[in-house]
């Protein structure tokens, strides 16, 4: 049978509040028929021209309230308040002015989730209403008829004593309609006369896990927690006595089992219960609140560190392309200087010293760009657990004697698509620092390799999906780290190590490994005890292994027609003499413009351009489009330090064959100039 549709009037003036309502209404398949006004003015117009089931207002209107509404609602209309505020004298006067429920907003919609529980709560509560208004109503017309009967006649008094009878029956089975409506409640119903209980429903049975034997009689306090006793007796005694204090507040309940619930209670006020004055109090189970809340904070704080990250790492990246365009011509310029010097001189020992320092310097910026996540290393299926065997083979060498390892590592965890060399140093560096924090008082490392499974619940970061992760936990029994600044530990270059200790560079790099391969990385620290380290990598399922080919020490050669163009007179020149040693005939250009016209002036006359990335007036993916649709088979190749806004796939897509990594090393250089030429179409870095 096909459910009848709910007329509801929304009145609310945040747009986007207003997309998220009816989306839910969409997707969960409510049966609501749903109006929107976004004034007071509005609102009161609709409500003459249209008939509602129910009114949902938000409390904040911009120019009104929702109470300015009140008078104009038909009283037959059940009103629900939303807040977006959470404020108690908000909720308490809403109720006051007949409001039959409220909902508190968050930004992310949880709040909705409760929306067919309020309207159908609301609308049934003022169906009842009405109805015992209606009764109570005619009920009094009766006893004001029979009086009169009385009044006139004493020959009809059986029959008044009859009719007396049936009134009671009538009574009876409104008192049975009040206690059904009160145990189907959707909220725990407590009544307290003489500071004890004499009645509950069943809700707040469940609430509390005993039994209404149990409850029936007990103190009201032992039903409060410990810790919240003293401000709910405050409260409920202020009230008592008649003194302005808020009705509703929240605290917490303990359960038989000794847990804690946090409720929402309603001291309603004075009622009569057998013929003695006593007090009605409404319970909410508010976990599910308090969960989303939490939530909310939880992904607020994930949110701001991300942003954090995310601008020291463009900072990073920047500085690491600039860094790149001063290496460049310093490392090419030395190779080709020590092919040229004496063998075995001093001059050659001297180019080969400063050679190995710009390598260093080289390694040393592809750290900063793993970092930032802006240089991304070969990756493949890769077996971690035998990456972590060896280096921790390779540490155990170092640590002193009153350093203890504990391995407890899977002999098969499945595949991750990572990159050795990369989990290596992930390896070595979390060890390195377990290690200083050990380094004076000794201690335990311990190291565990296993799979784990997350569900969508058990996600902290906003990149990660569900699915089988493999876990790497590395822990000591350290200093531990202080709460003030565990923030920090992968911003790069903090530290709280001594001089000379660390470089504060460590962290920042397992983070930026970590991050660029899908995975998460989280530490638990408690200071004089230790601290965890746990790092999720995804698990692959399906993968393909080739051979790799010996890389052959013999530069390739070529004799092809190169066009070269890069804004930096060093590097174009540096390149140049490069290109020109292995066979190359080069024509160069510092500018993408001029690039371009020589292309268009001769364009069958060149086999290859490699052009940089970041250059003034055109970028070189442009100049690539450029002369693809004068020359669509020209292959290019794209030189860069790194590039955010040029991916693997969008190089594809333009049809860009290669990528070379600044600075540029010459057998690289020779290397991929020879691959793309020779059509094998790889998009390395």
């Amino acid at each position: 049978m096909k459910s009848k549709k709910v007329k509801l009037l929304l009145v609310e003036d945040n747009k986007t509040d207003e997309i998220m309502f009816k989306r839910f209404i969409k997707e969960e398949g409510l049966p609501y028929d749903c109006m929107v006004s976004d004034t007071v003015s509005r609102a009161k117009l609709a409500l003459k021209e249209n008939t509602f089931d129910i009114v949902m207002a938000d409390y904040d209107l911009g120019y009104g309230t929702a109470f300015d509404l009140f008078e104009d609602i038909p009283k037959n209309i059940p009103v629900v308040v939303i807040t977006g505020i959470g404020n108690e004298d908000i909720a308490a006067k809403a109720m006051e002015n007949g409001a039959a429920d409220y909902l508190i907003k968050d930004p992310y919609g949880y709040y909705l989730k409760a929306l067919t529980i309020s309207v159908d709560k609301a609308i049934k509560t003022k169906e009842s209403e009405l109805a015992l208004k209606e009764y109570q109503e005619r009920l009094e017309e009766m006893v004001r008829e029979q009086t009169k009967k009385l009044e006139n006649t004493v020959k009809e008094l059986k029959k008044e004593i009859k009719e007396r009878k049936q009134i009671e029956d009538t009574l009876r089975k409104s008192e049975a309609k009040y206690s059904t409506l009160v145990e189907n409640a959707l909220d725990g119903v407590v009544i307290i006369q003489d500071n004890t209980i004499k009645f509950v429903n069943q809700v707040s049975i469940n609430l509390v896990g005993y039994t209404p034997e149990e409850l029936i009689g007990m103190d009201y306090t032992e039903m409060i927690a410990p810790e919240y006793q003293k401000d709910f007796i405050n409260r409920y005694l202020a009230l008592k006595e008649g003194k302005a204090t808020p009705a509703i507040s929240e605290t917490a309940m303990i359960r038989k089992d000794k847990t804690i619930i946090p409720v929402e209670v309603n001291i309603t006020g004075d009622i009569d219960y057998d013929d003695r004055p006593a007090e009605l109090i409404i319970i909410r189970d508010i976990s599910v609140r308090i969960k989303a809340l939490r939530e909310r904070d939880k992904f607020e704080a994930q949110l701001h560190q991300a942003q954090k990250m995310e601008a020291i790492g463009t900072l990073a990246g920047g500085i690491a392309h600039d860094f790149n365009n001063i290496l460049s011509p310093i490392i090419g310029y030395t190779e080709l200087t020590i092919d040229i010097a004496p063998k075995e001189s001093s001059i050659q020992a001297n180019l080969e010293n400063i050679l190995k320092a710009s390598m260093r310097a080289k390694d040393l910026v592809q750290q900063i760009l793993t970092f930032s996540r802006q240089y991304d290393q070969e990756l493949r299926p890769l077996e971690v657990q035998i990456v972590v065997k060896e280096a921790l083979k390779l540490i155990r060498s170092s640590l002193p004697v009153t350093i203890e390892i504990h391995q407890d590592i899977e002999a098969d965890c499945g595949l991750v698509l990572a990159n050795p060399t990369q989990i290596h140093q992930v390896v070595m560096n979390l060890c390195t620092n377990a290690y200083h924090a050990m380094e004076e008082t000794g201690g335990l490392l311990e190291v565990t390799l296993g799979k784990a499974e997350f569900s969508f619940d058990d996600l902290t970061d906003l990149d990660m999906k569900p699915g089988l992760y493999l876990c790497l936990k590395v822990g000591d029994t350290g200093h531990g780290i202080d709460h003030t600044v565990i923030d920090r530990i992968f911003d790069p270059y903090f530290t709280t190590k001594e001089k000379n200790k660390g470089t504060g560079l460590g962290l920042a790099v397992v983070h930026g490994i970590v991050k660029s391969i899908g995975g998460d990385i989280r530490v638990y620290s408690e200071l004089g005890k230790g601290s965890v380290f746990n790092v999720y990598l995804p698990l692959i399922e399906k993968y393909h292994v080739s051979r790799e080919k010996a890389i052959s020490e013999i530069l390739p050669v070529g004799n092809e027609h190169i066009l070269l163009v890069d804004d930096e007179e060093t590097i174009v020149s540096l390149e140049q003499q490069m290109l020109e040693k292995v066979g190359y005939y080069v024509t160069t250009r510092t500018s993408s413009i001029e690039a371009i016209k020589a292309f268009k002036a001769q364009p069958d006359k060149f086999d290859l351009i490699i052009t940089d990335m970041t250059m003034p007036n055109m970028t070189g993916d442009r100049l690539a489009l450029e002369v693809m649709k004068i020359r669509p088979d020209i292959p290019v190749i794209i030189c860069t330090g790194f590039s955010e806004k040029l991916s693997k796939e969008t190089a594809e897509i333009l049809g860009i064959k290669a990528f070379l990594l600044k600075p540029i090393v010459m057998r690289d250089l020779a290397k991929k100039v020879r691959e793309v030429l020779d059509g094998v179409d790889k998009h390395d870095s």
